[in-house]
Formats: C-alpha cells, sequence, structure tokens
C-alpha cells in the first residue's frame, strides 16, 4: 500500500508539475503579447484552474515526503507511545475533515457536469477541473490513510 501511495503520488506531482509549467508559459506568452500586440483573453481564468490544480495534484506528494509544518514541541516530551497515540489522532481527523472535501468535491464535479456549467469568460466546461481536484485530494487521502494505518503499527510495536 505504502509504494502504491508513493507511485500515485509520484505521477500526480508530474502532472503538478506540467500545470505549473503551463501556468508559467500562458503568463509570460500573454504578457510578451500584451508587449507586441492584443493579449488573449482568459488567462486569469485559467491561471485559476491551473493553481487549484498544482496545489490539489501535490498535496498527497507533500503528505508522503513530510513537507509540511509539524509543530510537536509539546508532544515531543511525552512518552513515545502516547505520541504515536496523538499523531494517530491528528491523522485520522485530517483524513476524516480531508475525506469529506473529496466527496463534495466529487458531488460538486457531477452536478456541474449534470447542469452544463460553463466558466465566466471562456465558456469551457468546468467539472473536468473539478474532478481533476477531487482526485488530488482523494489521493491525498489514500496517504492519510497509510500514514494513520503505519502510526498506529508504531504505535502497538512501542
Amino acid at each position: 500500500m505504502n509504494r502504491f501511495s508513493l507511485l500515485v503520488s509520484r505521477l500526480l506531482l508530474a502532472l503538478a508539475g506540467g500545470a505549473l509549467l503551463a501556468m508559467v508559459l500562458l503568463v509570460v506568452t500573454n504578457i510578451v503579447m500584451r508587449q507586441v500586440a492584443s493579449s488573449f483573453g482568459g488567462t486569469t481564468e485559467v491561471v485559476g484552474w491551473l493553481t487549484a490544480v498544482v496545489v490539489a495534484l501535490s498535496l498527497a506528494y507533500a503528505q508522503v515526503t513530510k513537507a509540511h509544518i509539524d509543530l510537536d514541541m509539546l508532544v515531543a516530551r511525552l512518552p513515545r507511545r502516547l505520541q504515536h497515540g496523538i499523531q494517530a489522532l491528528v491523522l485520522l481527523a485530517s483524513l476524516l475533515f480531508f475525506a469529506m472535501v473529496a466527496f463534495k468535491l466529487w458531488q460538486y464535479g457531477l452536478l456541474a457536469m449534470q447542469r452544463g456549467t460553463l466558466s465566466q469568460s471562456l465558456r469551457l466546461a468546468v467539472y473536468p477541473i473539478i474532478y481533476l481536484v477531487a482526485f488530488g485530494f482523494t489521493a491525498f487521502c489514500l496517504v492519510l490513510l497509510v500514514d494513520v494505518l503505519e502510526c498506529l503499527k508504531r504505535g502497538k510495536a512501542s
């Protein structure tokens, strides 16, 4: 399971990197076009979508590599078994919260698809972007689940 979550998170990170590169190219091209001729519309909208995609698709890898802020000044002074218990509770609460976020995003994407919701300026369907963001949060939940199980296993071993 751990190997699978690492593979998925790396794949999503590569997609996030591609989205970030596309965002940079779009902004730079728009700036150059503005100086030479007229720029094209919808840049702000697309950059907003790409930003959401970059953030959502990179969450799983950030969790795998523990590239987030972790304040444990108080918890570090507790016995090892209690530390693992508190860490498992925090991970479980995070898993439940982000599972709700992912579930609501999947619902929102389905609703946007059923209603035929279009973007403001480009008039493009928004549900593929919503589904991509939902997938990123779902992968994040998978990594959180693996972390909860590993933390519980470590807690029993101590």
